[in-house]
């Protein structure tokens, strides 16, 4: 029997004593865009922010899950303010990365998907 990897995940919020975030397993094309994370600020934190909003389901925040409220509201200088901090953006990247991986090494997570025909 195989068992399948939860596909979801309550975590409480390190140092937000009541707070919480929900996550969810994402698929390889949910992954990052490496190419736009080395494009300066406001692009990197464009691009966390959509991988956060596929991955996050919902938290005990009273704003709802959205792009500005994940990577802060632009200004009148095209930068944005508020948004998650360092250390949860970090934190939350590491579980949802986790979750995302299950219990894999690096080797089966490297290894071919396709099925080989033994002859």
């Amino acid at each position: 029997m195989a068992l399948l990897k939860p596909t979801q995940k309550k975590l409480d919020i390190p140092n937000e004593p009541g707070e919480w975030v929900e996550i969810r397993r994402l698929s390889s094309l949910d992954g990052l865009d490496m190419d736009e994370m080395g494009k300066g600020r406001v692009a990197r934190l464009m691009e966390l922010g959509r991988y956060f909003l596929a991955g996050i389901v919902r938290w005990s925040y009273p704003e709802p899950v959205t792009l500005d409220a994940i990577a802060g509201k632009p200004n009148e200088n095209g930068d944005r303010e508020g948004g998650m901090d360092k250390a949860m953006s970090l934190w939350l990247l590491a579980e949802i990365g986790t979750l995302q991986r299950g219990d894999k090494t690096d080797t089966e997570l490297l290894a071919p998907t396709s099925p080989s025909i033994v002859a």
